[in-house]
């Protein structure tokens, strides 16, 4: 029955699948007509890579496990397994009836060992992330750590494939979905495999999927028997090296010699008598940066620039170090193990500051556990970590369970929280989304923010948090009893509701001015205006279009969407003056405005800087709209009366004209 059952996997599994060498005729699958990846559907059938099933269906929105995905993606590039790397590279994969080309994969970097640490999992969907790694990798980019622009960037970020993902964006290899979203832990369909691998292949050049001919050239061994690095000898064929390329490790079989050149496996070169431009060399786990290379008799002389570890292994787990988080002390770090220099067996260096791991909290990450590095062991053994658990030092993903609040030192019943999220850097985020470190600072988009730039919202009230503790993963936040800053949302983002201004025609208000009745309508001095009337909004300088204004009766605030579209007001000026220039009789009097130049205004000589320009006639102070023409302003200890102005947008200067008073 067993048998049956692998049997039957298998046939599954090749109902999908074409071996590379047999001519697919581009079959008219029955139910993929109407489907919007018939042609990729159709392309990758005619080359002989995919298959459909016996009753004629491709069934293109069925799921694509990551075996069935690996092997696709192999063929488009022309890749095929090589006996050499028809060993095993995942404990569950070694009977698998794709075994060789995930080896393959692992050995071209494409698929990442210590990225699965439980297993593979080869009959497993595989998930769009993992995708867009696995193509970015094969078509050898790198991954971008900007932002996304998806909808559901922060679910993004949270990914450890978001910089893939990003790249694979803008390599145009896939795209998100008509709702704005990525969805990196979806799974991806058959449909969608064919597309996003038809896109990969017209990226990567190759129209049939037919490998390349290797390099050839004069590689005659020399006589090259071992690798000898900072005194240690490793003999080819009985200690394993590797080559570190595309961030994973080949298996080095020989050294060639030809032409001033180090030939590894008969087709990398390398480079003698210099470090420039040579890849790692791993031996030991150890991981040795841009060897300066040199021969004497058999042995290849290794001159390495840093030492680093390769990776860390863990109750059974190995973990490659280009992939592990490093901290110092209890705050959120950008570094990874291989950024961390091997000084001696209790030192680490880190972008040239040297650490003793007595002295300081060096920890990694794990998956989701962190350790403390407790000792370093160097040695013609090798080298690796003694760690300790400790608790972690970054934590997402929290829920009411995970927390406590104290409000003006009183603790509050979390009974009682109906809603609860947070304001960092104007952008809103639950509970589950955020992410902060032991030191208590918030982490969003690789900026980290102390806790007192973080506001609470809890339930209809914001409150300003002061700090935020960590004990045993679990985290206490302490609170103002209100927040000094009164909220508006300005599309989507929470803004300081006193740096929001209200513009009907050449007239501002404060935002504290205007009620708003209802939707589109609002009400100012008696007055009723709506959004037929041009009603404009004028945020961090730049003055917008209002699509819609309303009113959220649930935490009491100000929410506008501003027309991006068309961005500012007709007429309006689209941000404040970063120059004046003031004409005297047709010809420049003064070039720019100093700090002893003034404008009257409520009463008394204000500065340029202390005023805001509604447009290129008016000006506000203290709420308060003069106009322009006829006020009265003091050049160099001078009066004058301003006659006209001129507002060049290009150059975003105003010019004023004067006469003497």
């Amino acid at each position: 029955m067993k048998r049956k059952v692998i049997l039957l996997m298998l046939l599954g599994a090749l109902l999908f699948l074409a071996l590379p060498t047999i001519a697919a005729a581009a079959a008219q699958f029955a139910d993929i007509q109407n489907h919007w990846a018939k042609d990729s559907i159709l392309s990758l059938a005619s080359k002989g890579f995919i298959d459909g099933y016996p009753d004629g269906t491709f069934q293109p929105d069925k799921p694509i496990s990551r075996a069935e995905f690996t092997c696709i993606l192999l063929n488009s590039m022309g890749i095929t397994s090589s006996s050499s790397s028809a060993t095993a590279t995942f404990s569950d994969a070694s009977t698998h009836w794709a075994h060789a080309q995930i080896a393959e994969a692992v050995q071209k970097g494409i698929l990442i060992v210590s990225e699965y640490p439980k297993g593979l999992k080869p009959d497993d969907p595989i998930l769009r992330s993992e995708a867009a790694a696995m193509m970015v990798r094969a078509l050898g980019k790198q991954p971008d750590l900007t932002a996304t622009t998806f909808k559901d960037s922060a679910q993004v970020a949270k990914s450890m494939y978001s910089g893939y993902i990003k790249t694979a964006y803008d390599e145009d290899l896939m795209h998100g979905y008509t709702d704005g979203t990525f969805l990196p832990y979806s799974g991806v369909k058959r449909g969608e495999a064919c597309t996003m691998l038809s896109n990969l292949m017209q990226k990567a050049g190759s129209s049939a999927g037919t490998p390349a001919a290797p390099t050839s050239a004069d590689t005659s061994s020399g006589g090259l028997t071992a690798l000898v690095v900072q005194g240690i000898r490793y003999s080819l064929g009985s200690t394993p090296i590797y080559l570190r390329q595309n961030q994973t490790n080949v298996a080095i079989h020989s050294f060639g010699q030809a032409s001033g050149l180090i030939f590894v496996n008969g087709t990398i070169p390398l480079v003698l008598n210099s470090a420039s431009n040579n890849p790692d060399l791993v031996a030991g786990n150890v991981r040795f940066g841009s060897c300066k290379l040199s021969i004497s008799g058999s042995d290849l002389q290794a001159v390495p620039t840093s030492v680093k570890l390769d990776s860390v292994t863990y109750n059974s787990y190995q973990y490659d170090s280009d992939y592990v988080k490093l901290y110092i002390g209890n705050k959120n770090s950008s570094y990874h193990l291989s950024d961390a220099e091997l000084v001696d067996d209790h030192t680490l260096k880190i972008d040239n500051t040297a650490y003793s791991i007595s002295n300081n909290q060096l920890s990694v990450a794990l998956g989701n556990s962190f350790f403390a590095i407790k000792g370093i062991s160097i040695g013609s053994g090798g080298a690796s970590l003694s760690l300790t658990a400790i608790d972690p030092v970054v934590v997402n993903d929290l829920d009411l369970s995970d927390i406590s609040i104290f409000v003006d030192n009183k603790s509050l019943d979390l009974d009682t929280v109906d809603s609860l999220f947070f304001i960092v850097d104007g952008t809103r985020y639950d509970l589950s989304d955020v992410t902060i470190d032991a030191s208590g600072s918030f982490i969003t988009h690789d900026q980290d923010y102390p806790p007192d730039q973080v506001t609470m919202a809890i339930n209809d009230g914001f409150y300003q948090l002061k700090d935020a503790k960590s004990f045993s993963g679990r985290f206490v936040f302490y609170c103002t009893g209100s927040s000094a800053t009164s909220w508006a949302q300005i599309d989507d983002k929470y803004r300081d509701a006193s740096n929001v201004q209200i513009v009907i025609g050449g007239d501002t208000y404060s935002l504290d001015k205007v009620l708003v009745v209802k939707r589109n309508v609002i009400r100012i001095g008696g007055h009723q205006y709506s959004k037929s009337d041009n009603i404009g909004c004028r945020v961090d300088g730049v003055l917008y279009a209002i699509d819609e204004i309303d009113y959220d009766s649930d935490l009491d605030l100000v929410t506008i969407d501003t027309d991006t579209d068309t961005g500012a007001l007709t007429g309006g000026v689209t941000s404040q003056p970063e120059k004046y220039v003031f004409y005297l009789n047709s010809a420049v009097y003064q070039d720019g405005a100093g700090s002893t130049d003034t404008i009257y205004a409520g009463g008394g000589w204000r500065s340029f800087d202390g005023i805001t320009f509604t447009d290129q006639s008016h000006f506000t102070y203290n709420s308060t709209t003069y106009s322009l023409v006829n006020s009265k302003v003091q050049i160099g200890g001078i009066q004058f009366v301003i006659t006209d102005s001129a507002w060049r947008i290009s150059s975003q200067t105003l010019e004023i004209f004067l006469q003497k008073a």
